[in-house]
């Protein structure tokens, strides 16, 4: 292994506000500079801005001289240190993973295993009224977007939610129908929009997170043997990932670097790799990153090569941040530069 950097030790750790997110630069004695972004997000209301900058800046002042050589263990005191503080901690790791990516002058996504080149991602269509629903899947449809996740409201009922099926089904008849309730559903209620999208002939692909999240027993009652289930907010740790392998509750999570970090993330799928084998079905998602945070949500799936779904769209609801490069996007697919610069890439 080769090192061009001498010296891969942190010297400084610089913040600023983007948005309500806060993007980080981890600077190494070298000169080199890693790029994180700690994300903000509706369903971790307390990570506000001015606590994820408070503990970004106490992790800088713990890790100051560092050898980001010896980045799990690094990774595993962070954890410790701030791990009230998860998206914080995330964006801290990230920011280390890129500062050692460029100290050895390679990409991430090869340091993460370099098995792809692009990807497609989904589109996710928001709990509006079915006739909105139907404009955006049609609009999404033209632009070559196959995959299409609808956000669901179990509180609006059913006959609503089952009209959002059915427009988009109307607008996008050809595109794979994943459904995304955020943890507003009962396992009946759950059934019985399934039994109607199957009645309407309506394929839906699977069902994202549909219960409060952690809430074992009602997913034990899922219908999973028809659809299948896959967790979000459920599995934010290894040890969750191996409550719900052990008790058969999901066939696939949908992981999340700004939530879990780059070693809790690879743990997480290993457990459902080691218990599902290739039956286990995967997701990358985001949570509201600019550039900055999804480059390296790009680089881990292009590196590894195992997710068969990625949900990668927050860059385009956010204000453009001043950086650049990382990644290429057109339509539904995300590709590497050709010639990729090392670590994510980023340019300011």
């Amino acid at each position: 292994m080769r090192w061009p950097l001498r010296r891969p030790f942190v010297t400084a750790l610089g913040c600023k506000t983007h948005s309500d997110n806060v993007i980080v630069r981890a600077r190494l004695a070298g000169g080199v500079r890693g790029w994180g972004e700690a994300s903000s997000s509706l369903a971790l209301p307390f990570q506000t801005g001015l606590n994820m900058a408070a503990a970004l800046r106490r992790l800088g002042a713990a890790f100051h001289g560092a050898d980001v050589r010896d980045l799990p263990r690094l990774a595993e005191r962070a954890w410790r240190l701030e791990g009230r503080w998860p998206t914080a901690v995330a964006a801290f790791e990230t920011a280390l993973w890129d500062a050692l990516a460029q100290s050895q002058g390679r990409p991430l996504a090869e340091l993460w295993g370099g098995a792809r080149r692009e990807l497609e991602t989904l589109l996710s269509v928001s709990a509006v009224s079915p006739k909105e629903v139907g404009r955006r899947a049609r609009e999404a449809s033209r632009a070559g977007h196959r995959l299409l996740k609808l956000k669901l409201n179990g509180g609006d009922g059913l006959a609503l939610n089952r009209g959002r099926l059915r427009a988009a089904h109307r607008a996008a008849p050809r595109a794979r129908l994943l459904l995304d309730p955020n943890q507003s559903y009962r396992p009946e209620g759950l059934r019985e929009l399934l039994r109607q999208a199957r009645r309407d002939g309506i394929p839906v692909e699977l069902v994202e997170e549909p219960f409060l999240k952690r809430q074992w027993a009602l997913l034990a009652r899922a219908p999973v043997k028809n659809t299948p289930v896959i967790l979000d907010e459920s599995v934010q740790t290894p040890a969750d990932a191996r409550v719900v392998c052990r008790r058969g509750l999901a066939c696939g999570v949908n992981v999340k670097l700004a939530k879990s970090g780059v070693f809790r993330t690879l743990e997480i799928l290993e457990v459902f790799r080691s218990s599902l084998g290739r039956r286990a079905v995967f997701m990358i998602g985001c949570m509201a990153e600019s550039r900055v945070g999804l480059a390296a949500s790009v680089h881990l799936a292009l590196g590894l090569g195992l997710f068969r779904y990625a949900d990668l769209d927050s860059d385009l609801i956010l204000k453009p941040t001043p950086e650049r490069g990382g990644y290429h996007r057109r339509g539904p697919w995300i590709t590497l530069p050709k010639r990729p610069r090392p670590g994510l890439g980023l340019v300011s």
